[in-house]
């Protein structure tokens, strides 16, 4: 499998060499697969945003204390447990 940037080299030798049509179709090629690449199936954010922040953060910050590494699946599950268990709720993004 071939990198990007080696896609592109090989797509400007082509320009260079005079065959316009692979160079474009191979530059072509690399930017479909740049953005395709850059998508990811978990962005990292949420479509639940937090309606008492002030809560929220002072959860986030007990959370952070109790767990060396952070984010972290664990220290999320956490979090947000404790939110809820304070009666903190959660609304739609949108």
């Amino acid at each position: 499998m071939l990198r990007i940037s080696e896609i592109v080299e090989q797509g400007i030798h082509e320009y260079e060499n005079g065959n316009v049509v692979l160079a474009e179709a191979m530059l072509d090629f690399a930017l479909r697969l740049a953005k395709k690449k850059k998508k990811s199936k978990y962005k990292g954010t949420s479509n639940n945003v937090p309606t008492n922040m002030a809560l929220y953060n002072r959860c986030k910050a007990q959370a952070k204390k109790k767990f060396d590494v952070w984010p972290s699946a664990y220290g999320s599950a956490y979090l947000t447990k404790l939110y809820k268990s304070k009666g903190g709720t959660y609304r739609s993004k949108g």
